[in-house]
């Protein structure tokens, strides 16, 4: 057996790392980056973070930097990102394959039906104001009685049909992580080794929209809230140079609360805003993407927010290649 054949040993026996076990992601990390510098590589890592439909714009972005040849080494996730990532990762990365990914979300009942709820909290006058209301007490009634507003996460039925039930971290081509956050011991995890269709299960699991998704003892939610673009995982990953492409939402200024749940509404996006802020400074180079257009529960626009990481990664080109040390 040759040292390399042992080091991909090493590297599939571990079992889920999480935040309470960094010695063991230590390790499990530098043998990633042990591996990938046996193969040559330069240690380029992506992060990508969630977004819903608007997140196909990091497919984009993947889209025009294989055109140049730089393929990402590393690739982590936070939600929507870390399925796109983790589908990105585990096949051909040329036209072919990123249309067929594209196929598959525009034939699918679910994400091929545009979203209704873009906008509700904008609609003007009285009436606006009513549907508001009306829609916040119905909100917090179906909440009281269940764990999510819908019962099913359709974003797992992709996850299946991708990956299958077997496939593992260490059966993908990169080193990939993502991460959710542990609602029962409260910390956020990083998952890199193991089984890869729970882990990115556990990934999606908005909070509100869909119940907490149950596995090995504990509920796990999406942590985009809470480490919306993970930088940090990508470093952990062996990522030496690190692109954070970031697709979050301006705070929309001024904005007037006119109810309670527009005050929460607000005080997350603020939340968001300022961890997004904090841990996008650990990249090397920050692609910043308008989609905010789009609402992230749209899926029915997918297309136009892939042209867009594409036109963004292009026009970003020669600053991406630079903070790389690669030239056009």
């Amino acid at each position: 057996m040759s040292a390399d054949q042992i080091r991909l040993g090493f590297h599939r026996a571990f079992v889920i790392i999480g935040a309470g076990n960094g010695g063991l992601a230590q390790c499990h990390a530098a043998a990633i980056r042990e591996r990938r510098r046996m193969n040559g590589a330069c240690g380029f890592g992506v992060a990508l973070g969630g977004g819903g439909g608007r997140a196909f714009a990091h497919l984009g972005v993947l889209s025009r930097l294989a055109e140049a040849g730089l393929r990402p080494e590393f690739i982590s996730g936070s939600s929507m990102g870390a399925v796109l990532g983790a589908i990105y990762a585990s096949r051909p990365v040329g036209e072919k394959g990123m249309a067929e990914i594209l196929a598959y979300f525009r034939r699918s009942p679910f994400f091929r039906r545009p979203a209704k709820g873009d906008g509700l909290h904008r609609r003007p006058g009285l009436a606006g104001g009513l549907i508001r209301k009306l829609a916040t007490a119905g909100i917090a009634s179906a909440i009281s009685f269940r764990l999510g507003l819908r019962r099913a996460n359709p974003v797992e039925k992709a996850i299946e049909d991708f990956f299958g039930a077997g496939l593992t971290f260490a059966d993908l081509p990169l080193p990939f992580g993502v991460n959710a956050v542990n609602l029962t011991s409260g910390e956020v995890e990083d998952f890199i080794s193991g089984p890869l269709a729970p882990a990115l299960k556990a990934g999606v699991a908005v909070g509100l929209l869909f119940a907490p998704f149950a596995w090995r003892g504990a509920q796990y939610a999406d942590a985009a809230p809470i480490c919306p673009l993970p930088v940090g995982l990508c470093r952990r990953l062996g990522a030496q140079t690190v692109l954070a492409v970031d697709i979050s939402v301006p705070l929309e200024n001024p904005l007037a609360c006119q109810n309670g749940f527009d005050v929460v509404r607000r005080l997350m996006s603020i939340q968001g805003e300022r961890l997004n802020q904090a841990e996008t400074r650990g990249a090397d180079a920050i692609l910043k993407i308008d989609v905010s257009d789009i609402f992230w529960g749209d899926f029915s626009r997918i297309d136009e927010a892939f042209m867009r990481g594409r036109a963004a990664a292009g026009a970003a080109l020669g600053r991406i290649l630079a903070a790389t040390g690669k030239t056009a």
